[in-house]
């Protein structure tokens, strides 16, 4: 009977259902905030709340006419040095400075250095692009130095200016500190009372999400990757019917994926490796070997005479031969070595970790392995193999090169007898190996 899981549905529902509650008991407590703040609002509309604006943004603004003052005056870019002071006369014009007469005037003379500033500082920087030569590039510096000493004094007074508008606010912000404390009191504790009963809410409803459903969509993301990676992976128990179908489909994908898997890099007949993953392998395995300077050997085998065993007792048995063949051949590996089918009768060894002198060693164990069980099996013909094997020398080495020289090893020790094995190391050069091989009157014989 298949097991009957909630729906994530109905828990959303809830989580709503929760939410709302929440967000009307937070309008509740902000409609109350409202009618305090207004009711404040009304009371000191006509008295000192206005005056304490206009200074607050009057000394806020001279703090930005400042700032525009000194990119202008130390600025780079002709287009910043203009938009800055673009910036800076509307700032002087604001209706924020017009409350006070002396602070009005006090701010448009500042911005009218300003002004000469950015007229000064275009000109010097154009002509430094266009013409570093001219001599007027030196009286320019100097009313440069002039300019700016003077906006250096205008700032002291910019800035004594600010302290004063400020003092002005704190003196107004003083004698309405009394009216604004009971309801600040106030809306304090409502507000503080509404947002912590907001934010249990939030993180229960956010708790509630991540153990029910963003846990286990990262769990099951985990898993994907453990797919691709080819790594084991493991789903915890779900409680939902949602979450539960995207377990089963990573469940369904693993299998499916690894199927595919085995249909790409596995000849299905032996179960070695194909060519194509045997070679991306191998080219892997040396690139780990060359980064750690750890020897790696390749080796070719090619089953002698396997034209006669498919033309004497047929294609059946010769199926059968390369099973056994393989088995055989996988048995004698040491546990990090790999086997591959490169094609027809012809297979390759990875050895990783082996010199090309112990993989020579171990090739003979192998070729006298097969050549022991196959005189003992019922089900095939005696058969005996030829091996050739390479091992890496330096990182100047390829995967296509190794392959090629224990090939052209492998080519040698069947022109020179088969079912022996020979080091491509012991030979004098290549064009030997390959004219041999061409000379041999069995070279053309499997």
């Amino acid at each position: 009977m298949t097991e009957k899981y909630p729906s994530i549905k109905q828990l959303l529902g809830r989580l709503a259902t929760l939410l709302a509650v929440s967000f009307a008991l937070l309008f509740t407590a902000i409609f109350a905030l409202s009618n305090h703040a207004a009711k404040l609002a009304e009371k000191s509309e006509q008295e000192l709340l206005p005056s304490i604006h206009e200074h607050q943004r009057a000394a806020l603004n001279l703090e930005r006419l400042e700032r525009m003052g000194d990119l202008v005056a130390y600025g780079g870019d002709i287009s910043l040095i203009r938009k800055n002071a673009l910036s800076a006369q509307v700032l002087a014009f604001q209706p924020s400075f017009d409350f006070n007469e002396a602070t009005r005037r006090s701010v448009r003379k500042s911005y009218l250095l300003i002004k000469q500033l950015r007229v000064s500082r275009q000109r010097l920087l154009l002509m430094q692009k266009t013409d570093s030569e001219n001599p007027e590039i030196k009286q320019l510096l100097d009313l440069e130095d002039k300019l700016q000493m003077q906006w250096h004094e205008e700032k002291q007074g910019m800035f004594e200016l600010q302290n004063q508008i400020i003092s002005a606010a704190t003196r107004l912000q003083t004698e309405s500190l009394q009216q604004i404390s009971l309801t600040q009191k106030q809306i304090l504790i409502v507000g503080g009372c509404g947002v912590t009963a907001l934010l249990i809410v939030l993180a229960s409803i956010g708790w509630q999400m991540v153990k029910h459903l963003i846990r286990p969509i990262s769990h099951a993301s985990h898993a994907m990757l453990a797919i691709e990676s080819g790594q084991e992976y493991q789903l915890e128990k779900t409680r939902y019917e949602e979450t539960s179908l995207i377990y089963h489909a990573v469940d369904r994908l693993s299998t499916t994926v690894q199927t595919l898997h085995d249909l790409a890099t596995t000849d299905e007949m032996t179960q070695c490796y194909n060519r194509r993953h045997f070679v991306n392998l191998a080219s892997e395995m040396l690139d780990q070997a060359q980064e750690n300077d750890q020897p790696l050997s390749i080796v070719m085998l090619d089953i002698d005479h396997f034209k006669k065993v498919n033309d004497q007792y047929g294609h059946a048995t010769g199926d059968t031969t390369l099973k056994y063949f393989a088995l055989w051949l996988k048995e004698n590996l040491p546990d990090n070595g790999h086997a591959g089918r490169l094609g027809g009768e012809e297979f390759a060894l990875l050895l990783p970790g082996l010199s090309e002198s112990e993989a020579t060693d171990l090739s003979e164990t192998i070729r006298k392995s097969i050549a022991s069980q196959s005189q003992d099996c019922a089900d095939i013909p005696g058969i005996t193999v030829s091996m050739g094997v390479k091992g890496r020398v330096g990182k100047q080495d390829a995967i296509d090169g190794l392959l090629s020289k224990a090939d052209k090893a492998l080519y040698l020790a069947k022109a020179c007898g088969r079912n022996q094995v020979i080091s491509y190391s012991t030979l004098k050069s290549d064009q030997v190996v390959t004219d041999d091989y061409r000379r041999s009157p069995v070279s053309s014989v499997s």
